[in-house]
């Protein structure tokens, strides 16, 4: 057994089952990459993977077992690597955030602003997706840290560590009727057609269960994961909008309006996603706390090994 088919397993998982990328993202040739899972399967006396001629089609039960265990091995690995860097060159290196539309565009300018001001010499990457795809990222080494909502059925390799809570309000035109609810209520939003965020965001699996809970079924006009395109949708008079209220500036946005729902949605929580056990660069822990201040490397170190329990005190999270 050796490093070489550790990090084959472990790409071709990365790639979604396809031997040709895991290939490209090693540098190496298909015919490598087969060999080294055919060694590998040769030395453990089972499968990793379930194939059909030259596909791979799926992992096996236990070779889930062994793409947890070679993840974990490979992260230590970098570890040292990251732990070399630190003593050597504190102040240099490289930085990938895997977070949302919402956070890079009205969250993380001014923290990002600030950190590079502070550190010049590291590279800063941002890649966007949805939440669960930006956990993804996380457990498939492939960035540092997530910034995201909740996720659905979130991997045992990483830990969220709650920061915020994030309000929703519902954008509406100037004129539109349901400005003069008051109170508003599910049942008259209900009467409109909605612009709404992709199912894959926490936000609107809230927004769905308590539509759900009060038995109505809200008719959706536009799924969109960009909040600038439901506002030009809302702004046409296709629907009303629910989303985050942090995407929402009356001097920007005019003459859009808003009304607010904390008496009809919980807010989301945002969280750091970090993967468990790794060894973070100095530079790493200081955007966590430019971030959300409120956060210590003692409490960040707890959610690494496991130690940490954020289950109570989440009503206490400052909003966004």
């Amino acid at each position: 057994m050796n490093l070489n088919q550790l990090r084959s397993v472990c790409e071709i998982v990365n790639s979604g089952l396809k031997i040709s990328q895991a290939a490209g993202a090693m540098y190496i040739s298909q015919p490598s990459v087969t060999r080294h899972i055919k060694e590998l399967e040769q030395e453990l006396g089972f499968e990793v993977f379930v194939r059909s001629q030259n596909r791979v089609l799926a992992v096996t039960p236990r070779g889930e077992e062994i793409v947890r265990s070679a993840r974990r091995i490979l992260q230590e690995i970098e570890n040292i690597h990251e732990l070399r860097n630190e003593i050597a060159n504190s102040g240099h290196g490289e930085m990938t955030i895997a977070t949302t539309h919402t956070h890079a565009k009205y969250i993380l300018p001014p923290v990002v602003r600030r950190f590079i001001a502070k550190y010049p010499n590291v590279s800063l990457t941002l890649h966007q997706g949805n939440p669960k795809e930006c956990s993804d990222l996380v457990v498939q080494g492939q960035a540092d840290m997530a910034i995201c909502s909740n996720v659905k059925d979130p991997s045992p390799e990483v830990c969220f560590i709650p920061c915020y809570k994030l309000r929703r309000i519902v954008l509406t035109g100037p004129d539109h009727p349901l400005l003069a609810t008051q109170p508003l209520t599910l049942e008259a939003l209900a009467r409109y057609p909605l612009v709404s965020y992709d199912g894959a965001y926490g936000g609107r699996r809230i927004v769905d269960q308590e539509f759900s809970a009060h038995h109505l079924v809200p008719s959706i006009a536009l799924t969109a994961t960009d909040a600038e395109v439901s506002k030009e949708y809302v702004k046409l008079g296709l629907g009303v909008a629910i989303f985050a209220a942090v995407a929402f500036d009356p001097k920007v946005d005019s003459p859009l309006r808003t009304i607010p729902v904390d008496h009809l949605f919980q807010p989301s929580m945002i969280n750091l996603v970090l993967r468990k056990h790794s060894f973070l660069r100095g530079y790493i822990y200081e955007f966590m706390h430019f971030f959300a201040p409120g956060l210590n490397k003692g409490v960040i170190e707890e959610a690494l090994f496991g130690k940490a329990d954020f289950s109570v005190g989440l009503d206490q999270l400052p909003f966004l």
